[in-house]
């Protein structure tokens, strides 16, 4: 047999072959490593299960993480083996990470890395085991708010107990200690005065706050510290002291501003050998008010202070201090002195009361999730809850939010959650949900430009404490922030953390859209009416349920309204998190292109000048070749690109140009424009509405010379290239849109919109112009290199050999990817393809 019919037969046996069921080749992955045994107590690493809506399983977790070593990035690693398999299943500079694929049963074990510029160090090794929920769980609503529900409450003393409270009487200014008590610690009832101004003169006229009562069974004591004030103003900061006991007999022992200090927010605590601490912010001479937080020791009865054991945070102003022990860590949790409004969380830790204690942590979002920093809810010391006050609300939202509360290593971690279930006589904790964490870590974008530090994704990002910033000489209201979930999803929560200034705080007016192909938007959230107290009575933070089915949502942030200046936003467009929630549905459809000419069955949409023509020479067979003269240029349908933020130009290029020139441009003029130039030896991008005085650039060197695919993705102010298919150059400083250039803006290849430019000269092929922004997957389905079938992301005589050897059925040759041989497009491999991979080959100059 001639080499001639023995390539057609082997060509015909791939027809047949490829004619038949499909192959898939899948990744190999190794086994997984076992766990690290470079172990730092400098990192804390949590996780906690929680439900999705009504599923009745615990079968989610979210994994949470911080260190006080210097961190470039993390890697967390799953196993469902304690000592070997670890894979990795997160890596970035997120502070948290949702696990969505767990069964019920399966015992999972989770360790996190973090990476430093000069070091590495692990975290201990965690473990879930996900769970159906058991029975008599309540649920409490963070949305509208909700009471927890305790089996019992009071203290019991023998076989009663009691309940104590300070109360007022009705019209009156006068505070007096009520004292209930119970069989069932269920019904309170025989309410008794213990204790009232007939015992100290200051509280016939008053008002309290901060108020602390707890019950030492070793002393058979009640204690009672409070924040006491005259009826109006806050200028004496004294303490009230009642301690007595239960059934019996109560003192009232001061109204006065302990060791000569004013106090304000306070707590108290109590350690395990029985020594009591106040804790209050308060302030040393010369100081404002809740400049320096205070904690001061008690004396053996608790009616009084003995010493100041150690001063924190001077002139940071925190107030509302709530100290616990765990695990033999000290936590001292703290607001930031605001007002009635939202303030941002914060904690501090210690193993020596005494001694010397860490900076402040950031914990939650920026404002505690619209919400003021308060106590702990210990649940049997199984769970915890931080009891947030929201002062400032709608009368339809809650008043308290309620933040699971969980540590690790000296580290404490919350988060927001709309609903979670509960049993206070158990301990059981598990956060709803309202479907899966869609969002994080997806692509997303903006319509204003961003320094790469703070880009859009660092608001999908999983963490509270990076954001979105825009670039304040370009800030720009109202904006958007935009993310691609990469799948078709039923929507159901979003959750927004946002700027918000200590002293001009701010309320955001906004909708969300959704899309399911980039292009067409519905309007699936209204939160724009001002004559609502759910928008105007809402800073920091908004938890909105929606519904609707989208696979990109955005979120167009209308205005700012500061309480202090509401006639002025001097806000720059921020985005600290935005969090979406809800349920796939279905991969999502590879967007289709507006513009595909491929020139071999003629030149579709595109019309030619003199100077244009269609030759035998393109990457793959037929391609546009341009001369370089005066009309050496093809022109695309007038307004082809009106309005679009999100676009994606992809082609085939080989330069024979120098000089100043346009190989693709789409604008109005020489004002308002976006170019890309392809030279023997370099890439470069721009775009502008002020000419060439403020365009944003990319630019990368390159040998232009040879064919390669370029494609070009703008995203709102994110703009990528992708050489032959490879991410190789980005910026986030996209200020110069189309959507900014108004209607009729036209579109050409090889002309350029200054006058004095020349045109490119040079070929072209397989032009596809898309209304949406490729992700990186999208990009390799569609702009894979030509000709590249042993898949190393080139095209050289290597792939020829290749596909030469595996026609004649040589042992060992391989096609890694048979559809980039596939020159003519007709579904098989034969030598026909074999030729054209050839003179691709020397059109490439390889």
């Amino acid at each position: 047999m001639d080499i001639r019919k023995k390539l057609l037969s082997a060509a015909a046996a791939l027809a047949l072959m490829l004619s038949a069921a499909p192959v898939q080749l899948s990744a190999v992955h190794g086994a997984g490593q076992a766990p690290s045994e470079a172990i730092s107590e400098e990192i804390g690493l949590v996780g906690n299960l929680f439900t999705v809506a009504d599923s009745g399983k615990a079968d989610h977790a979210e994994l949470q993480w911080a260190t006080t070593l210097s961190a470039q990035s993390y890697v967390l690693y799953r196993s469902t083996d304690s000592s070997s398999g670890f894979v990795p299943v997160y890596e970035g500079t997120g502070t948290s990470w949702t696990d969505n694929d767990m069964s019920v049963g399966q015992t999972y074990y989770y360790q996190l890395r973090v990476i430093g510029k000069n070091s590495e160090n692990c975290s201990e090794v965690k473990e879930l085991t996900p769970c159906a929920l058991p029975s008599g769980l309540s649920t409490y609503d963070n949305q509208k708010g909700s009471n927890l529900v305790y089996e019992t409450s009071g203290y019991k003393v023998g076989d009663t107990y009691y309940s104590y409270s300070l109360k007022k009487h009705a019209g009156k200014d006068d505070i007096y200690l009520a004292e209930t008590t119970s069989k069932d610690g269920k019904w309170f009832s025989n309410e008794k005065n213990v204790a009232d101004s007939s015992q100290n003169s200051a509280l016939a006229s008053c008002k309290i706050e901060s108020v602390h009562i707890d019950y030492i069974p070793a002393k058979n004591k009640v204690v009672v510290w409070a924040h006491w004030e005259k009826p109006s103003g806050y200028s004496d900061g004294k303490a009230l002291v009642i301690t007595g006991t239960p059934g019996g007999q109560f003192t009232v022992h001061h109204v006065y501003n302990p060791l000569n200090i004013q106090v304000r927010d306070m707590a108290i605590f109590f350690d395990d050998d029985g020594t009591g601490y106040l804790i209050a912010a308060a302030n040393k001479e010369g100081q404002g008010a809740n400049a320096t937080m205070y904690i001061f020791q008690m004396n053996e009865d608790y009616s009084d202070v003995t010493r100041v054991v150690k001063t924190l945070f001077e002139d940071q102003y925190r107030e509302f201090p709530n100290l616990i022990k765990k695990d033999g860590y000290y936590f001292l949790f703290t607001s930031q002195a605001a007002g009635w409004y939202p303030s941002s969380g914060a904690y501090s830790v210690t193993t020596d009361i005494g001694g010397k204690w860490s900076d402040l942590r950031s914990i939650g979002n920026t404002s505690t999730f619209s919400s003021q920093s308060g106590w702990i809810v210990n649940m049997q010391d199984k769970n915890y809850l931080m009891h947030a006050y929201r002062w400032l609300r709608a009368s339809d939202t809650s008043g308290t939010t309620l933040c699971p509360l969980y540590f690790d290593n000296g580290f404490a971690f919350y988060d927001y959650c709309p609903y979670f279930k509960y049993n206070t006589s158990t301990g059981d904790l598990f956060p709803v949900q309202q479907g899966e964490l869609l969002s994080q870590d997806k692509p997303a974008s903006s319509s204003l430009a961003a320094k790469s530090g703070n880009s859009p994704a660092k608001a999908v990002d999983g963490s509270y404490q990076s954001s979105f910033n825009a670039i304040g000489d370009y800030k720009k209201w109202p904006f958007y922030v935009q993310v691609d979930l990469e799948q078709v999803c039923d929507l159901a929560n979003i959750q927004t953390s946002w700027y918000i200034c200590k002293g001009s705080e701010g309320y955001y007016t906004y909708t969300v859209d959704g899309s399911l192909d980039g292009v067409n938007w519905t309007q699936i959230l209204d939160h724009t009416n001002k004559n609502s107290e759910s928008v105007t009575k809402t800073y920091g933070f908004n938890s909105d349920m929606l519904k609707g089915r989208a696979r990109y949502v955005r979120l167009n942030v209308k205005n700012a309204t500061l309480q202090n200046n509401p006639d002025n936003n001097w806000y720059n467009p921020q985005v600290y998190e935005m969090k979406i929630f809800g349920t796939p549905v279905s991969k999502s459809e590879a967007p289709s292109p507006v513009i595909d000419i491929d020139f071999e069955n003629g030149t579709g949409d595109l019309k030619l000048s003199s100077g244009a023509s269609v030759d035998g020479n393109g990457s793959g067979g037929k391609g546009l070749r341009l001369d370089g003269s005066d009309s050496s240029y093809a022109e695309l349908p007038a307004g082809l690109l009106d309005g679009c933020r999100d676009y994606t130009v992809s082609m085939d290029i080989k330069s024979d140009s120098e000089g100043n020139f346009f190989t693709f441009a789409a604008g109005r003029d020489d004002q308002k424009y976006v170019f890309f130039r392809v030279a023997e030896d370099v890439f470069r991008f721009a775009a502008t509405t002020d000419s060439w005085r403020d365009e944003t650039e990319l630019i990368y060197d390159l040998d232009g010379t040879k064919w390669h695919n370029y494609t070009l993705i703008v995203n709102g102010a994110d703009t990528k290239l992708y050489l032959d298919g490879k991410e190789v150059c980005h910026t986030t400083e996209t200020h110069g849109q189309l959507a900014d250039m108004g209607s009729g803006t036209s579109s050409f290849i090889g002309k350029s919109y200054y006058a004095d430019d020349t045109c490119f000269k040079g070929s072209i092929d397989n032009i596809r112009i898309y209304k949406s922004a490729l992700t990186a997957s999208e990009i390799g389905r569609t702009s894979e290199v030509r000709g590249d079938v042993n898949a190393d992301g080139e095209f050289n005589i290597a792939d020829v050999v290749t596909l030469q050897n595996w026609l004649l059925q040589k042992s060992g040759a391989q096609l890694k990817n048979w559809k980039a041989a596939d020159l003519s497009a007709d579904g098989k491999l034969n030598v026909f393809d074999l030729v054209l991979l050839k003179r691709a080959l020397i059109n490439n100059g390889k």
